[in-house]
């Protein structure tokens, strides 16, 4: 009987808590179902990131056994090879298959730790090192692993560089595959964008490899009006 009333006590308290400071009390409440919202949609956004990477997996997948099942088919076939082999060409000078060879890695960082994408956008700095390195010997060029073609793209979105629509955060990594003794002399010259990003806080370190690889794009454009000229 004493414990019951004990219990009514403190409920009873309770009770009048909650009526006292009711603006707290559901200020809680809110912040609570807000939490659990939050984590639900920060769950919903993890699933569909894994369901989208699956996805792509599948499809690498799926044009690996394409391209295993052309090349069978083409063993006893001498036009069907050129073809297949013509078909590959152009898909590697288009910037659509995995490539490898000797290259040279240059990565950009802030000497302080403020965020460098605005001003690498505005002085066109990305920009400009690709053309520089295409002028001097490379033939195929990455940006933190995002594969830069003909119909790539660089822009600034909020306060973040975004390749081939994907955002990429500092440090920037820019990796081209070419002649390794043209990209030598380039960086001894000492070319005046290396001087203008130091001035602007922004150092790169320089490093050369004999053998890397450059993944085709993740994701290329639909083509909607292009056509090709009958004449």
């Amino acid at each position: 009987m004493k414990g019951f009333i004990i219990f009514l006590f403190m409920a009873y308290g309770i009770i009048i808590g909650i009526n006292l400071n009711p603006d707290s009390t559901m200020m809680e409440l809110t912040g609570i179902g807000l939490t659990n919202e939050l984590e639900t949609d920060s769950q919903d956004v993890a699933g569909l990131l894994d369901e989208t990477e699956a996805m792509r997996q599948r499809i690498i997948d799926l044009r690996t056994t394409i391209e295993s099942m052309e090349t069978e088919r083409a063993e006893d076939n001498t036009e069907l090879q050129r073809l297949l082999a013509n078909v590959q060409e152009y898909q590697m000078m288009a910037g659509h298959r995995s490539v490898q060879g000797p290259g040279i890695v240059i990565l950009l960082e802030g000497i302080y730790e403020e965020n460098i994408a605005p001003m690498i956008h505005q002085r066109k700095y990305l920009i400009t090192l690709v053309n520089e390195l295409r002028t001097n010997g490379a033939e195929v060029v990455s940006i933190n692993d995002h594969r830069i073609t003909g119909r790539s793209e660089m822009t600034l979105a909020g306060n973040h560089i975004q390749v081939n629509g994907k955002p990429v955060a500092p440090p920037y990594q820019v990796k081209a595959i070419g002649n390794v003794n043209e990209f030598k002399r380039y960086v001894a010259a000492r070319t005046f964008i290396f001087e203008f990003m130091e001035s602007d806080g922004i150092i790169s370190t320089i490093t050369y490899e004999e053998n890397m690889t450059i993944a085709g794009p993740h994701r290329e454009k639909n083509i909607h009006f292009l056509e090709v000229d009958s004449q």
